[in-house]
């Protein structure tokens, strides 16, 4: 820029601009005509509005803004208009006026770091999410080319995300985070379109069924009409907990009529009739889907109740912890029911009325639900049908409906000479463990096909077990017909196990032993018990003895298929303001005893007519 020299004390005038004018552009040519004089320029250059761009009016309009710096704009102005007036007199380009800038800090540029639930998102991005049948959320992970399924809600998913984590970020995941991703994780889960039936061990799917090995690679055993092979890459079916263990691997070259003969190597029972049922049921225990008969081992102590029972674990459902005892309370026990495919209880004594219906709804299947914790209306749902196995010195099932449910086997106490050492025993099982497995899914393959072609006459109270045990009874060799008649026969020894230990049946069956039909009311029915029960020396101290009338017709009810095996039939009805019961008995044929009949204070239409009689049946109605 040209100095201008002698120059007077510039006045102080602030600089105004209108708003249409630009203020930091080059200054446009003041006047067109170049031939002005001096003295003429210099006047155009005082009066002449200057044109300044959009940037330098931006920049003042800042600066006026600012009232410590407006002096300096003032002086600033004024030296800029004479200096431009010293350019137009020498015919030169203005240069640029200058506007003196604030120093402004330069603010460090903010990074903004990931969050970790963004992390741990971005960790699952391949992860399968879905639902079982309870809509519990469930994700399958890729490892090792081979896909496991982890419960979302399970501690072991928490921790499979922390890992994934921990391995990128090198730092645990905070609590917050973590826990913010797995509510958005479990969310894609249950609004997934994805749901999968989830079974342990065992699971049936389009005319296959399916058995789990429980080993790393997640390996399945297939089975269907056509054979049996090992599935490396199995869809979507099982569900895993930590009391689980891995079976070994099966042989596929044993045939079905090898294992009476395995059997008969390794279990003592002490009738025939037994083994080839026990036979059996090992077979049924591996068909998903079917209502399962419930295992109740008895014996003498000396007899391998106890490894007799883990035997049937491991090649049934192999866990860490094989044997348990029965839980006090009833939510432990669905508890049990739930985790294990094959819960197997040791040593029992007694079974409560509780813990016996809730194996009765474990073995033809049911559920148990509880409020969800830290909720509520949230419901917690157990589901379970189950392979159950009971064993004890006495026949420890005794309710009418648990015994209806079950086979029971009686072991037979092992010689001093032929004991042998534990680790005897479980090298020589553990040898022939694979041979086990091979000859009964060859078993459950072949007795596929004669399934849909059995009919029978005559059928026991687990319709499921007996059909298909025709069928593999069938290939095994030890044919159908003598197998329903093992199974009948075993029903027929529960049938007089639940009278004995039940002792309204037993006082029942005392009562009419000698009579072919009996009626009066249901208060004198209780009465006549009591006689007989103290002559018959029947504990009457007992819960399930009946000492008012409506308790006996409930005591009744639950005995009525036990009564009606050993050909008594009851009748109860209305008759004015009592009830009537009415008892006969077509087991015994005895033409002198007639029809035995209380005197009765009633009136005269409560005497019994013949009609009343004829009408007995068996198929009878109940009044409570």
């Amino acid at each position: 820029m040209n100095k201008v020299t002698n120059r007077k004390k510039p006045i102080k005038k602030r600089l105004f601009v209108k708003s249409a004018q630009p203020l930091s552009s080059s200054i446009d040519t003041v006047n067109e005509n170049q031939s002005l004089t001096t003295d003429n320029q210099t006047t155009l250059a005082k009066t002449e509005e200057i044109k300044l761009n959009e940037t330098q009016k931006a920049e003042l309009e800042t600066l006026e803004l600012q009232p410590n710096m407006a002096t300096e704009i003032d002086e600033v102005g004024q030296a800029n208009l004479e200096a431009t007036s010293a350019c137009l007199q020498q015919n030169a380009e203005p240069e640029q006026p200058t506007l003196p800038t604030k120093s402004i800090k330069k603010q460090p540029v903010k990074v903004v770091e990931e969050k970790q639930a963004d992390i741990i998102i971005n960790l699952a991005k391949d992860f399968k999410f879905f639902t079982n049948e309870l809509e519990e959320p469930y994700a399958a992970i890729q490892i090792d080319n081979h896909w496991e399924v982890l419960d979302m809600r399970s501690n072991k998913f928490k921790l499979y995300l922390t890992k994934q984590f921990f391995e990128i970020q090198r730092t645990a995941p905070g609590s917050d985070g973590l826990n913010q991703a797995l509510q958005v994780l479990e969310m894609k889960a249950i609004f997934s379109d994805s749901e999968h039936k989830l079974q342990r061990r065992i699971s049936g799917e389009q005319n296959n069924f399916y058995y789990d090995l429980c080993d790393a690679n997640w390996r399945i055993v297939q089975v269907n009409a056509d054979g049996c092979h090992i599935e490396s890459n199995p869809p979507i079916l099982f569900t895993r907990n930590k009391n689980m263990d891995q079976q070994k691997e099966p042989d596929f070259s044993v045939g079905p009529k090898e294992l009476v003969t395995l059997v008969r190597k390794h279990f003592r029972f002490k009738k025939e009739s037994d083994t080839l049922l026990f036979s059996v049921y090992l077979v049924t225990c591996f068909l998903p889907q079917i209502a399962h008969v419930i295992l109740v081992l008895s014996g003498e102590k000396g007899a391998a109740k106890s490894t007799t029972m883990r035997m049937v674990k491991k090649i049934v459902d192999p866990a860490k912890q094989d044997l348990l005892s029965m839980p006090t309370s009833k939510a432990d026990l669905a508890i049990y029911l739930n985790n294990s495919y094959m819960p197997c209880f040791d040593n029992l004594d007694t079974l409560s009325a509780e813990k016996s219906n809730m194996l009765c709804m474990a073995a033809t299947g049911g559920a148990f639900t509880k409020r969800t914790l830290y909720s509520d209306s949230d419901e917690t749902i157990l589901q379970f049908k189950r392979c159950v196995g009971l064993n004890g010195i006495n026949v420890v099932a005794t309710r009418p409906d648990l015994l209806d449910r079950s086979i029971l086997l009686e072991l037979e106490r092992i010689p001093k000479g032929e004991r042998k050492t534990e680790h005897a025993i479980w090298k020589g099982f553990g040898a022939d463990l694979p041979r086990f497995l091979g000859a009964i899914f060859n078993t459950i393959s072949a007795a596929m096909t004669l399934y849909d072609d059995v009919e029978l006459d005559e059928v026991g109270r687990m319709a499921d077990f007996t059909y298909w045990g025709y069928a593999i009874a069938e290939v095994l060799g030890i044919g159908g017909d003598e197998f329903l008649q093992s199974y009948l026969t075993n029903q027929d020894t529960a049938n007089e196990e639940a009278i004995s230990s039940h002792p309204v049946a037993a006082a029942v069956i005392a009562f009419m032993k000698n009579r072919s039909t009996w009626a009066a009311s249901v208060s004198d029915l209780v009465k006549e018990l009591e006689v007989v029960a103290e002559r018959e020396s029947i504990n009457t101290n007992v819960k399930s003895w009946a000492k008012e009338s409506n308790v006996l017709s409930r005591r009744l009810k639950e005995v009525k298929s036990n009564l009606e095996n050993v050909g008594i039939f009851y009748d109860i009805r209305h008759v004015g303001d009592y009830r009537k019961i009415t008892l006969r008995n077509k087991g015994t044929a005895t033409p002198e005893n007639s029809v035995s009949r209380s005197t009765l204070q009633r009136p005269a239409t409560d005497a019994l007519e013949d009609d009343d009689l004829l009408s007995l049946d068996g198929k009878l109605d109940y009044c409570n």
